[in-house]
C-alpha cells in the first residue's frame, strides 16, 4: 500500500490536470468546476504520505485519465424524464453519439487532455467514442513531468 503513494500522487496530478483542462474552452460560458471527493487518500492529500522512492524508469505504467461531464442539470433533468412513466421522454434512451454530443467532454476538451498526454512522452492507448476516458501507457520515467511537486 505504501509503495503506491508515488504512482497515486502522480495520478492525482493527471486526474487534476484533466479537470482543469476540460473545465471549459474561451468562447464558451464557463461552468462551475467539478470538485471531486475522495480520488486521494487522506494521507496523500495532506502530504503525509512517506515517500517511498522512485519507480524503476523502466516501469510501464498504463492509466485512464477519467474527464467529467458536461450540462449536469440537464443531464439530471434528462435521467428524471427517461425514468418517469408520465413523461414523454420515458425510456428514450440517447445514442452513444447523442449522449456525447450533449453531456460528454466538448472534442477540443478531449483532444487537448489527448495531446498533453502525448507530450509528457506517453502512448494514448484507447479512446472511446463518448470521450470519457483516454487510455495512455507510458514508462514511469517520463511521467515525472506531470507531477506538481
Amino acid at each position: 500500500m505504501k509503495r503506491r503513494a508515488p504512482i497515486l500522487s502522480g495520478l492525482a496530478s493527471v486526474v487534476y490536470v484533466a479537470v482543469f483542462l476540460s473545465s471549459g474552452t474561451p468562447g464558451q460560458a464557463q461552468q462551475q468546476l467539478q470538485v471531486l471527493h475522495s480520488h486521494v487518500r487522506p494521507l496523500v492529500a495532506s502530504g503525509q504520505a512517506v515517500p517511498m522512492g522512485l519507480l524503476p524508469p523502466t516501469q510501464r505504467l498504463n492509466l485512464a485519465i477519467t474527464l467529467p461531464l458536461r450540462n449536469q442539470i440537464a443531464l439530471t433533468s434528462l435521467l428524471d424524464r427517461l425514468y418517469d412513466p408520465t413523461s414523454p421522454d420515458y425510456r428514450h434512451f440517447l445514442s452513444v453519439a447523442q449522449f456525447t454530443e450533449e453531456f460528454g467532454p466538448t472534442l477540443p476538451d478531449y483532444q487537448a487532455v489527448v495531446a498533453f498526454a502525448e507530450a509528457n512522452g506517453f502512448t494514448v492507448t484507447d479512446t472511446p467514442p463518448n470521450r470519457l476516458l483516454v487510455d495512455i501507457n507510458g514508462l514511469s520515467g517520463r511521467s515525472s513531468t506531470l507531477s506538481t511537486s
